[in-house]
C-alpha cells in the first residue's frame, strides 16, 4: 500500500514545507506538543524526525573524519584503520563494537553510498533505513549497490524494514540471479545447527543456512501445530507454544505419534501441571494461561485447529462478522483485551481417556498438519523463462528455484493465477485446475509435499499469456492451454467478480469463495498503515459494519489483521473506501492515511550480469570443495548401494479442499 498523510491545514501543517535546518527547528522550538491537537502532533513530529535524520547525517560525517583525523593537520589517513574505532569510543564512551558498526555505516555514506547520506542529510530516510540498505547491499559490486539504491531509494519512505529488506533482494537477485544463485549454494554447503548459551541458563538452538523451502515448510508446520494445541485451550504466549511444540517433534518423545494425538498430549500436559500446581488456576481462571505480551494477533493463524488458512474445514472462506462498536456481538467478534478466563478456553476432562497414560501413548503414523504457506512468482518464472525472485509472504524474497520448488511442493494446494496489465496492477484471479507433474524417481529437494491449505500464486500480464506457445513447455502445457482458452470468456479487466451480485448476494454476512480470494489478492496484506501482515492471516472486515447495512462486496471489504481490527474497532479509528482497495484512515489521534492498491508485480531491472563471474563476498569461511571425497564412498564402506530419500506415504487429509 502507498501511503498519504493528511495534516490540518495551519501553522503546524506548514512545517512540512520547511526544509531540515536552523528555520525548521526555530520554528519548532516555538511550539509545545502539550498544546498541539493530535493532528498537528503529526506534522510536529514529522517535522522533529526530519530534523534528527539531518543531525544523524551530520553526526556521521564527523566520525568519519574523526576515524582518519591526525592532530594539526586538516590532511586525512586514507582510511579507517583497526584504531580508528578507539577515537570514538573515548570521545562518546561507546563500546569498540558500537563505535566500529557506527563507523563502518558513516564511511559507507561518505564513500560507497553517497545517495544513502543525501537522502539521510535531507530528512527524509532514516538511520535505520540507511543501515538497511547498507548492509543489505554489501556483498554486491559498486554498479548493482547502485542500481539497487536507484530503484529502492525512492520506495523507502513507504516501507517498513522488513518490506525493505525484501524489496532490495528482488532488485539485487534480479541483477545477477546466477551469482545470487552460487551464493545460495555455497552457503547450503556450510549449513549447521547450533546449540548456544544464554546468560541466564537458557540455551538457542538454531539451523543456520537451511534451504528455504525447507525452513519455509518447518516453520509452517510448527505453527499448524501451535494453532492446534492452542485451539484445545492451551493459552500460553504463542511463542512459548511454538517452541515446546518444536522440541517435541525433535527430541524423540512424540516418535510414531500423529499430529492430533501429538496435539492432544500437549495440551493433557499443560492442563495437567496447571492442575498439579495449583488447583485454581485451571482453564478457567485467570492465572498464566494468557496470550501474554503477544497479543491474538502474533497467533500462527488463529484460523482454527487445522490452520487452514483463510479457509474453514470443508473450503469456506473465511470472513468475519464486523459489527460496528455498538453492535450486541461485537465482543464474540472483535474482542477487546480480556483476561484468560473470558476466552473461551476448553476444559478438557477426557484427554487422558483418549491418550490413555501420557507416559504409554500409542507411536502410530497419521497424517501431517502443514500449515498454510503461500508463495508467489511470476509464471514466466515458474515456466524457466526468467529467473526473477519469488515471495513468500511473512519470509521474504526466494531465489526463482526455490520459488519453483515451492510451487511443486504445494501442487496439491490452491493455484491462483493472477492476471494483470503490463505495468502489474491487477485483471483477474483465476483457479487453475491443471498442475504440472511431478518429476518421476526420488525427489530430492521436492520430496515433501505441501498441504492443499496452502496457496500458489502464478503472476502473468494477460498480453504474454495470450502470446504464450504451450508446446514449448510440455510439463505445463495443460495449464497454459486451459488459461488461454478462459481467457475469451473473462469480463472487463479489473472488474470484480461481485460485479453482477444482486440484493441477496450482498446481504450475505460473509463473502463467497471467488470474492473473497479477490479482496485477499487485491489487498496483498493487512491495509492498515505499515502492516504487511499476509492477506491469507487476516480477517476480511467490513467498512461500513453488516449490522449497520455495510453490504457484503468488494467495494466494502477490506483485508484487516487481528490487531488492527480490533483497533478499528476499539481504537477506534474512522474508516472510509471510497473506491474498491483504497482505503482512508483516520486514526484516534486524527491523523487520516489514504493508502491506495499495490500493483501485484513491483518492476524489477534487466539482469546485468558481468563479462565474468562475479566474485562472492567473503564470508569468513574457508571454501572446501571436498574434492578428494569419493562419492562412491558408502558403497566400498558397507558393500551396499547408498540409500536414496523416500517419500512418506500420506493418508487422507480430514478437511475439504479449500476451494
Amino acid at each position: 500500500m502507498s501511503i498519504v498523510q493528511d495534516v490540518r491545514v495551519g501553522l503546524v501543517a506548514g512545517l512540512d514545507a520547511l526544509a531540515p535546518g536552523a528555520e525548521l527547528a526555530a520554528a519548532l522550538e516555538r511550539l509545545s506538543p502539550a498544546a498541539l491537537t493530535g493532528e498537528d502532533l503529526a506534522a510536529y513530529v514529522r517535522g522533529r524526525w526530519r530534523l534528527q535524520n539531518r543531525a544523524t547525517a551530520e553526526l556521521l560525517e564527523g566520525l568519519h573524519h574523526l576515524g582518519r583525523a591526525q592532530a594539526g593537520r586538516t590532511e586525512r589517513l586514507t582510511s579507517s584503520d583497526e584504531f580508528s574505532g578507539d577515537e570514538v569510543s573515548a570521545l562518546l564512551g561507546w563500546s569498540r563494537t558500537m563505535s566500529s558498526r557506527k563507523l563502518d555505516l558513516a564511511d559507507d555514506l561518505a564513500e560507497r553510498l553517497p545517495e544513502v547520506g543525501d537522502a539521510l542529510y535531507a530528512g527524509w530516510l532514516d538511520e535505520p533505513k540507511a543501515r538497511t540498505v547498507c548492509d543489505q547491499t554489501r556483498d554486491l559490486g559498486d554498479d548493482h549497490a547502485h542500481e539497487v539504491c536507484r530503484v529502492v531509494l525512492p520506495e523507502a519512505p513507504e516501507l517498513p524494514v522488513a518490506a525493505l529488506i525484501e524489496r532490495i533482494e528482488q532488485v539485487a537477485t534480479a541483477l545477477d540471479p546466477e551469482w545470487a544463485e552460487r551464493r545460495r549454494k555455497r552457503a547450503e554447503a556450510r549449513a549447521r545447527v547450533i546449540l548456544s548459551a544464554n546468560p541466564s541458563g537458557t540455551a538457542n538452538l538454531s539451523f543456520c543456512d537451511a534451504p528455504a523451502p525447507d525452513g519455509i515448510a518447518s516453520q509452517a508446520r510448527i505453527d499448524a501445530l501451535a494453532a492446534t494445541v492452542r485451539h484445545l485451550g492451551v493459552l500460553i504466549p504463542i511463542n512459548q507454544l511454538r517452541l515446546q511444540v518444536g522440541l517435541r517433534l525433535l527430541d524423540g518423545s512424540t516418535a510414531g505419534m500423529d499430529d492430533h494425538t501429538i496435539a492432544l498430549l500437549l495440551a493433557a500436559e499443560h492442563h495437567a501441571q496447571n492442575t498439579a500446581d495449583d488447583p485454581h488456576d485451571g482453564p478457567d481462571d485467570t492465572g498464566d494461561d494468557g496470550l501474554g505480551d503477544d497479543g491474538p494477533d502474533e497467533g500462527p493463524d488463529d484460523n482454527g485447529p487445522d490452520d487452514n488458512g483463510p479457509f474453514r474445514s470443508g473450503g469456506a472462506p473465511r470472513a468475519t462478522d464486523d459489527p460496528g462498536p455498538a453492535d450486541d456481538d461485537l465482543v464474540s467478534t472483535v474482542p477487546a483485551p480480556r483476561s484468560p478466563s473470558e476466552q473461551g478456553v476448553l476444559d478438557l476432562p477426557a484427554t487422558s481417556e483418549l491418550l490413555g497414560p501420557l507416559d504409554v501413548v500409542e507411536r502410530r503414523p497419521g497424517r501431517l498438519r502443514e500449515g498454510t504457506v503461500e508463495v508467489r512468482l511470476r509464471l514466466s518464472t515458474a515456466l524457466g523463462l526468467d529467473e526473477h525472485p519469488g515471495s513468500v509472504p511473512g519470509y521474504g524474497a526466494v531465489l526463482a528455484d526455490d520459488a519453483r520448488t515451492l510451487a511443486l511442493r504445494h501442487r496439491d494446494g490452491e493455484w491462483r493465477v493472477v492476471l494483470t496489465d503490463d505495468q502489474g496492477r491487477l485483471q483477474h484471479v483465476l483457479l487453475a485446475r491443471h498442475r504440472p507433474h511431478r518429476p518421476p524417481g526420488p525427489r530430492g529437494r521436492h520430496r515433501a509435499r505441501g498441504g492443499r491449505a496452502s496457496i500458489v500464486e502464478l503472476q502473468v500480464p494477460t498480453t504474454l499469456l495470450a502470446a504464450l506457445d504451450p508446446d514449448d513447455h510440455p510439463d505445463r502445457a495443460p495449464l497454459l492451454r486451459e488459461l488461454q482458452q478462459r481467457l475469451a470468456d473473462l469480463g472487463r479487466p479489473g472488474a470484480p467478480p461481485d460485479r453482477h451480485a444482486g440484493p441477496d448476494d450482498r446481504a450475505r454476512r460473509r463473502p463467497g469463495a471467488e470474492l473473497d480470494r479477490w479482496i485477499r489478492v487485491r489487498d496483498r496484506h493487512c491495509v492498515a498503515p505499515w502492516c504487511r501482515r499476509p492477506a491469507h492471516k487476516a480477517d476480511l472486515d467490513h467498512t461500513l459494519a453488516h449490522a449497520s447495512g455495510g453490504p457484503t462486496s468488494s467495494w466494502n471489504l477490506g483485508a484487516w489483521c487481528t490487531h488492527d481490527h480490533r483497533a478499528k474497532h476499539h481504537a477506534p479509528w474512522t474508516v472510509r473506501q471510497p473506491s474498491p482497495g483504497r482505503f482512508v484512515i483516520r486514526t484516534r489521534a486524527g491523523i487520516t492515511y489514504t493508502s491506495h492498491p499495490k500493483p501485484i508485480t513491483e518492476p524489477l531491472p534487466a539482469p546485468r550480469p558481468a563479462a565474468a563471474p562475479r566474485p562472492l563476498p567473503d564470508d569468513g569461511w574457508t571454501d572446501d570443495t571436498h574434492d578428494d571425497i569419493d562419492p562412491d564412498w558408502f558403497r566400498k564402506l558397507t558393500n551396499k548401494p547408498r540409500p536414496t530419500a523416500t517419500t512418506p506415504t500420506r493418508s487422507t487429509y480430514d478437511d475439504e479442499p479449500p476451494f
